[in-house]
């Protein structure tokens, strides 16, 4: 660093004065000294310097003539900057301290205490009173340090200590002799959340901490993800300061999950051992980690996994796991592929997967069968043996067994004779089992049997072979006589002799006579060509001839092994007559009328069975004499002698009814009976209890049906009302126009409701189920209704404020009366600015938004969203379509305005000690005013303001009064210093708002103080 001389030179000439002071102050002289000399007084010394660095500096005294009574002082006054002088054994030289000076040529070591340019005025005199003045300008510094910020990974790992080395090296050793040697180190964390470790030791963002000079490796442990961005100040000794911003992408901790199978296929019900293998990139780490299994959705069927101390873990449900080797296992009790997915989900949300492909497969067993005989009768029974083995863990194995009949015909049953279906399967145990088959064809029979377990594993075919034997049998008829009247049975034995004995063939057959008749086997009736079943030995059958004549039967007998044998026998059957009558009980009825029609038979020989049919050319129900209706042209079986039936009118017409009645031995004879039919009628009126009502009144309307004649009839309703809107109820149900409904006879009562403005003409028609028509008007005039109403709303008495509720009331009263039907609603709009909204009844509307109201007086909360007055224009209309408006002017209580300026100004500069400063934060000044409306006044003020040197946010509270200033500048003082360097609210964010006299506080006006 450079030197450079600064040499003042004063001349003065005081000869005389010099020689009477001398001798004056001097009592070794006694002479006078005529004689005055002058001196030079010079300072040298650096430019610059750094802050807490000694800066030698040099003073010189040189008189122009030495004279040893002359004595020299000085002093010096610090005008600017911060800082001391010390001579060379290290004492501090007081400011203002009148110094002696000894030695004309001596050194001070001067040591600025702050940045900037320092003034220091010096004065040198002699014991003449001759006095030089130099002033001294020296430019104090921070000494330069280098402050590095490096990450020691690229990526950073949440929840885990990663590597920030911090390097603090200085260009020059200047110390603080408050703060030997050690860095003050302060952090912010944007982006993110995050500590700074040294070693163990944490630092939270916001507080300083030291750090000394040279490499600290520090741990900065985040506990968010993403890119978080780390500012960091260091502050030297001697105050210099630096920041370093270092950008971090924090990740998640990795871990690896691998699962493997001890084996990719395990049996049914066994422990298969799966290995999980859990590692992370961090083995110290705090980040903690849980585990779940679940099954894929391909997955056939699923199991139990355990945990390594065999505890059931129950899939989707996460269980902690710590780093490590495991071995689970897995087991199943049903067949098939699985996929099994192992999740890890750590601390931090991360999940990862590894999943394994198990297949369970079936326990193998064995499946043999074979035939007790392999030759047999048809239809004769032989036992099939069969064994099922298996080596494997059957508990939970069921088998069935299943079977198709390759080759021939026959019956498959099990140990209790019941039939087994082909193709279907069967339960069967393990170990030996028997199964029986009946064959129904004659040659080879071919049997295939399958065992199949409930895991769907099949082990066969195992074929069975047989060869079937044919069955033969003889056959003989014999009838109890040989001579009958036509429709009296004949007992007849059929006899069928099998061979060999006890096949148990079953036997079908026919017969065939040439004349008419019926055999009766069993109890059932069978005409010739008809097959029925004849079992073996005896079969006792009843033979009926229907028609006179000589009756050949012959007889068809076919077994089940397919031999076919026919057998003759004869009877002769004479003819029987009979007497057929007939007549009804009137001969002339109404529709719905019921007369009975009666019929005798007589026989002259013999016995017959008798049916009878009939034509008609009318129509009618007849019905037999177990009130059964019957149908012309069908055939009906009738007893002999009288019986009795019946006709119902059910047409208006004449009716010729023909009855036709034939014996089994087909004799038939016919009667003709005629009858008159008349129709039914009724009367029908309807009269309403009203004439004139209001729309959607309901009118009461009498109705009465008067049955003419036997009656008993039943009858719908509808109705018309041409243009008109309307509806009618009936018994609790209601009906449109058109809609029929059943109706009564007699007297009944219906509601009838319009609901369109008219004189409504109701045309109500009636038909009866005899298809007969009547109908009745009904002349009603539907006049609408309307409900006028009146109008208030008033609003509460209270101060309003921006965001404080108040009531408005809304008053409707119908002159005439209400109708409890009658429904009101509101809407309101704003005459110029949107105000607020409505609350009523827990629901918030808006401006143009339909509220439902109340009749009468209803309460309801208006929340004003601004402080300026407006006013709300509302309408209110009922459901008659009857509406009215009013409007409501709102005053509000505007809140108050905060103008706000803040300053740094110096005050009370000159003379030697410079100037003061002050921060002030001003409410009112030229350009604006803070200001309270409606009459309030400002009574508070509130600033808050972030200090530097706490690192913090200060909140003050003034009153408004108390402001400083003149004319329209009203500031309040938040800090004054003697020294720019300690003002701790410089340059810093401020929030201001202002209080008035109604309790309403100002929007918030932020800003920075700046420097004026």
């Amino acid at each position: 660093m450079k030197n450079y001389k600064i040499v003042t030179k004063v001349v003065l000439g005081l000869v005389a004065l010099i020689s009477v002071l001398i001798i004056a102050c001097s009592k070794d002289f006694e002479d006078t000294i005529l004689d005055d000399f002058d001196f030079d007084f010079s300072i040298e010394q650096p430019e610059a310097s750094f802050v807490f660095e000694s800066a030698k500096t040099l003073f010189s005294i040189v008189p122009e003539k030495e004279i040893s009574t002359v004595h020299y002082y000085a002093r010096f006054t610090t005008l600017n900057g911060k800082g001391y002088f010390m001579n060379m054994l290290g004492d501090t030289i007081l400011e203002n301290d009148t110094l002696n000076i000894i030695d004309k040529q001596w050194s001070y070591n001067y040591v600025a205490i702050d940045t900037g340019m320092h003034k220091i005025n010096f004065i040198a005199w002699d014991s003449n009173a001759r006095e030089k003045k130099l002033e001294l300008l020296h430019y104090a510094k921070y000494a330069s340090f280098s402050f590095l910020l490096n990450k020691g990974v690229n990526d950073f790992i949440i929840n885990s200590k990663n590597p920030v080395n911090v390097t603090l090296l200085r260009d020059k050793e200047t110390e603080n002799p408050d703060n030997k040697g050690e860095f003050e180190i302060t952090y912010q964390i944007e982006n993110g959340t995050g500590k700074l470790y040294l070693k163990e030791e944490a630092f939270d963002a916001g507080k300083p901490f030291n750090l000394p000079k040279g490499i600290s490796e520090m741990g900065y442990l985040p506990d968010t993800l993403g890119e978080h961005k780390l500012i960091v100040t260091a502050k030297a000794p001697d105050g210099a300061t630096l920041t370093e911003v270092l950008l971090i992408t924090v990740l998640n901790l990795g871990f690896t999950i691998n699962a493997t199978a001890a084996s990719t296929q395990v049996e049914l019900n066994t422990n298969l051992a799966v290995a999980i293998d859990l590692r992370t990139q961090d083995e110290e780490s705090d980040v903690a980690y849980e585990i779940t299994h679940s099954f894929s959705s391909t997955s056939e069927g699923a199991g139990t996994v355990r945990d390594q101390n065999g505890g059931v873990m129950d899939p989707g449900k996460f269980r902690p796991i710590i780093p490590n080797s495991y071995n689970f296992t897995f087991t199943s009790t049903e067949l098939g592929k699985r996929t099994i997915f192992f999740d890890v989900r750590d601390s931090n949300g991360q999940i990862k997967q590894d999943s394994v492909e198990i297949e369970v497969a079936n326990i193998p067993f064995t499946f043999s069968g074979n035939s007790e005989s392999n030759s047999v009768f048809l239809n004769e029974r032989t036992q099939l043996n069969f064994n099922i083995k298996s080596n494997g863990n059957t508990e939970n194995i069921d088998y069935n067994i299943s079977y198709e009949i390759v080759e021939g015909n026959g019956r498959l049953t099990g140990i209790h004779d019941n039939t087994l279906q082909n193709s279907t399967g069967y339960p069967v145990e393990l170990g030996n089992f028997s199964l029986f088959y009946y064959p129904e064809s004659l040659g080879s029979h071919q049997i295939s049997f399958i065992v199949t377990d409930n895991y769907g594993q099949e082990v066969g075919p195992v074929n069975i072979d047989l060869e079937t034997k044919q069955n033969d049998f003889t056959l003989s008829m014999t009838p109890s006589k040989t001579s009958e009247f036509a429709n009296l049975p004949v007992d007849i034995i059929i006899d069928i002799n099998e061979i060999p004995e006890g096949t148990n063939d079953t036997y079908e057959a026919f017969y065939s006579s040439g004349r008419n008749s019926s055999l009766r086997v069993n109890g059932i009736e069978y005409g010739p060509g008809e097959k029925f079943q004849l079992v073996p030995n005896n079969n006792n059958v009843v033979y009926t001839g229907t028609q006179a004549g000589q009756h050949d039967i012959v007889l068809s007998v076919e077994s089940s092994a397919n031999v076919t044998h026919t057998a003759n026998t004869m009877v002769n059957y004479n003819q029987v007559d009979f007497l057929f009558t007939g007549g009804s009980q009137k001969t002339d009825i109404s529709v719905g009328e019921i007369t009975s029609l009666n019929f005798n038979i007589s026989e002259s020989i013999g016995s017959s069975e008798y049916n009878i049919r009939y034509s008609s050319n009318g129509n009618a129900l007849i019905r037999n004499e177990n009130g059964t209706e019957v149908s012309a042209g069908n055939i009906y079986d009738i007893p002999k002698g009288n019986f009795n039936w019946s006709l119902e009118g059910t047409d208006e017409s004449n009716i010729n009814l023909t009855f036709y009645v034939q014996n089994d031995t087909g004799l038939e004879k016919t009667v003709t009976i005629s009858i008159g039919v008349t129709p039914k009628n009724y009367n029908f009126t309807a009269n309403a209890t009203q004439s004139q009502v209001y729309i959607g009144e309901t009118v009461d309307i009498n109705f009465n049906i008067t049955e003419l004649g036997i009656g008993g009839d039943s009858y719908v309703m509808y109705f018309s009302s041409g243009g008109s809107n309307s509806s009618f109820e009936f018994q609790g149900n209601t009906y449109a126009a058109g809609e029929s409904f059943n109706v009564p006879v007699g007297s009944f009562q219906g509601r009838y409701t319009g609901i369109s403005e008219s004189n409504h003409n109701i045309e109500f028609t009636v038909r009866s189920s005899s298809e007969v028509e009547k109908t009745a008007d009904v002349n009603i005039n539907f006049e609408k209704y309307e409900e006028f109403f009146d109008l208030t709303i008033g609003q509460s008495t209270q101060d309003k404020y921006e965001n404080q509720p108040f009531l408005l009331n809304v008053v409707t009263n119908a002159a005439s009366g209400h109708d409890t039907t009658v429904m009101y609603q509101m809407t309101f709009e704003f005459a110029d600015m949107n105000g607020g909204y409505i609350n009523h009844q827990g629901k918030i509307y808006r401006e143009g938004e339909v509220i439902p109201l109340e009749y009468g007086s209803v309460a309801m909360q208006f929340y004003p969203q601004i402080d300026d007055s407006f006013t709300i224009n509302f309408r209110v209309e009922n459901s008659t379509g009857i509406s009215q408006t009013t409007s409501e002017s709102i005053l509000m209580l505007k809140k108050p305005t905060a103008a706000v300026k803040g300053e740094k100004h110096n005050i009370r500069c000159g003379g030697l000690n410079g100037c003061d400063y002050v921060v002030r934060i001003y409410t009112c000044f030229a350009a604006n005013c803070s200001e309270a409306y409606n009459g309030a006044t400002l009574q508070q003020v509130e600033v808050r303001i972030y200090n530097i040197d706490d690192r913090r946010w200060d909140t003050m509270l003034f009153n408004y009064n108390d402001a400083r200033g003149t004319g329209v500048e009203r500031y309040f003082e938040l800090e004054e210093e003697p020294r720019e360097n300690r003002l701790k609210y410089l340059d810093q964010d401020y929030e201001v708002r202002v209080q008035d006299s109604n309790g309403q506080w100002s929007n918030t006006v932020r800003g920075s103080i700046i420097r004026v």
